[in-house]
């Protein structure tokens, strides 16, 4: 049986197990980017400023609902040809990456910020009035008191947004970046271009993302249930 041959040989196992590897890290980088945009504006959409109220949902407005595709191929396409007519010179060379990760990043902050703002809304209030009393500033009440809390609520949702975000790593086969740059769907494209073989190298890149999508599903639950234990044992 041949099939399998073409994706275990040289150069091509080395051009996906490198595409792997990039898409674990386009994956891990635009997760943490987007967990810190959108705490950040899940903050701001539950502050006191009208102002920063509005900022904030208008920032969840847009990236939630501007499809990943053309947010990226304008970051990447669009932004460095109009760039000069905006500020009288060229774009940096080589950002595509760069854009890349910023456009996904920004993308899935949008979603993470709706799903932060509706656990925080799922602790009492009489949370931030027992950590007044007890003297606690407003940013250690945050970050010690009510987002743990707020991340209870909603760390199922926040884990399928994130694998989901995984997926998104895809995004990267409609920019032009390097053979080095290229996830594990961009090699296998590669590939095939290369060797005419397009099973082998599309089923590999699909088993890649599926083994994320259980690995990432299983520390989410694993997570899931540590927190509702502590839970338990604090009442």
């Amino acid at each position: 049986m041949d099939f399998g041959r073409t994706v275990l040989s040289e150069p091509y196992l080395g051009w996906l197990l490198a595409g792997t590897g990039m898409t674990i890290a386009i994956s891990l980088v635009t997760s943490l980017l987007a967990l810190a945009i959108g705490s950040f504006v899940s903050g701001l959409r539950t502050s006191g400023s009208r102002l920063l109220r509005g900022l904030a949902i208008l920032h969840v407005q847009t990236f939630r609902n501007l499809p990943p595709v053309p947010l990226v191929l304008f970051l990447v396409l669009g932004l460095p040809g109009a760039w000069p007519q905006v500020f009288g010179h060229d774009f940096p060379k080589g950002m595509e990456l760069q854009l890349l990760l910023a456009g996904l990043s920004l993308n899935t902050s949008g979603y993470v910020a709706e799903i932060l703002r509706s656990g925080l809304r799922g602790v009492p209030p009489s949370q931030w009035d027992s950590c007044r009393a007890l003297g606690l500033s407003p940013v250690t009440t945050r970050l010690r008191v009510i987002y743990p809390q707020a991340l209870r609520v909603c760390l199922p949702a926040l884990g399928t947004r994130l694998i989901h975000n995984t997926k998104n790593s895809t995004i990267a086969l409609v920019i032009p970046l390097s053979s080095g740059s290229m996830e594990v769907l961009g090699q296998a494209g590669r590939i095939a271009g290369e060797s005419f073989a397009w099973a082998e190298p599309l089923v590999f890149a699909a088993l890649v993302h599926l083994s994320l999508a259980f690995a990432l599903s299983a520390l989410v639950n694993a997570a899931a249930r540590r927190a509702q234990g502590k839970v338990a044992v604090a009442r």
